[in-house]
């Protein structure tokens, strides 16, 4: 497979932050969020000192602060979504009492963990598919938000989940998760700086990319150790099982197309064909994003009968199952 092509297209150079400024990382699952937030810690951006410490799936860290994590997973129980889940939210979801007290916990912990920070930045995985509620957050507490998109192939994606989970990890299901998790909300970040990170072009050349994120988020680098550390030391070849090429995608039978588009668009902006203020990208990711809010019937049913099996197989004898909890009730067990 050979190197992806790097292009230089003329922009508008971003102004660093006048003010307090949170960097969000956004993205699917197995998409490099990680190295990629650990990325973000290199080049100056305080990710605080809570971090979720490195286990299982990613042994060197997940780079995920306590407080936030926890309160995202709040929100998720709140909002029925789960790890595999491939519904899309319903309209006024976001603004059940539930959902606004939990906005209410999100802005006193940002407060009171990053309230005297200038540059810090966090990752949870579902940020993006949540964002328009993360905004009224970042909002009432008058962040200068800005964002880093983790990007990867595909294919890539659904081998790395088919590694911990065949059933989740086949490319038809993968590619649904990636589209719910990237595509709904990505329009409103049109109007903040972003960079696009590919997590394949990190692995390659992480110094060019480390630099490529900086100057996406106007963030001037002056000490360079961290971004020497980051390529000498965190990175090991060893982090990446598996890679292909935009090619590759595209001839894929089993990948939906819909993911090739998307991901054909977001792809040419991390290797530096495209600018993320191109018009012509927004107007075709609209109606990428209309063909997705099309599904949203089929992916509705797809949810209630993935429920079904879950209850089916924690629940085997269905009603029956409840005859051995009367019987040993009615000897006072």
């Amino acid at each position: 497979m050979t190197e992806n092509p790097v292009k230089t297209p003329v922009e508008e150079a971003v102004k660093p932050p006048t003010g307090p400024c949170c960097v969000t990382v956004l993205g699917a699952g197995r998409s490099g969020t990680s190295a990629t937030t650990r990325a973000m810690q290199a080049i100056g951006i305080d990710l605080g000192d809570r971090l979720r410490r490195g286990r299982g799936k990613n042994p060197t860290g997940f780079f995920e602060d306590n407080d936030i994590l926890r309160l995202n997973r709040k929100l998720k129980r709140t909002l029925g979504i789960r790890g595999d889940s491939v519904r899309l939210l319903e309209p006024g979801e976001l603004d059940a009492p539930t959902v606004r007290a939990i906005h209410d916990e999100c802005v006193d912990t940002l407060r009171r963990r990053f309230g005297d920070r200038m540059l810090w930045g966090y990752k949870y995985g579902r940020t993006l598919r949540f964002l328009p509620f993360w905004q009224r957050v970042w909002d009432d507490l008058g962040l200068d938000i800005r964002y880093v998109l983790a990007l990867r192939n595909p294919l890539s994606v659904a081998r790395s989940r088919e590694r911990l989970d065949p059933q989740r990890g086949s490319q038809e299901n993968s590619d649904l998760e990636w589209l719910v998790n990237v595509v709904p909300y990505l329009h409103l970040v049109r109007d903040r700086p972003m960079a696009v990170v590919d997590y394949d072009c990190v692995m390659s050349d992480p110094e060019r990319e480390l630099d490529r994120m900086a100057a996406g988020l106007g963030l001037p680098v002056e000490d360079r150790s961290g971004i020497e550390f980051y390529c000498r030391e965190f990175l090991k070849p060893g982090m990446r099982h598996s890679r292909f090429t935009i090619e590759d995608l595209i001839s894929d039978e089993r990948s939906n197309r819909l993911v090739r588009e998307a991901y054909g668009w977001l792809h040419r902006m991390a290797i530096g064909e495209l600018s993320v203020r191109d018009s012509g990208f927004w107007t075709d990711w609209e109606r990428i994003a209309a063909e997705l809010e099309d599904l949203r019937p089929v992916l509705r049913q797809m949810e209630r009968l993935k429920a079904e099996a879950r209850s089916a197989a924690l629940n085997p004898l269905g009603p029956f199952q409840v005859v051995p909890d009367l019987v040993r009730r009615a000897r006072g067990r």
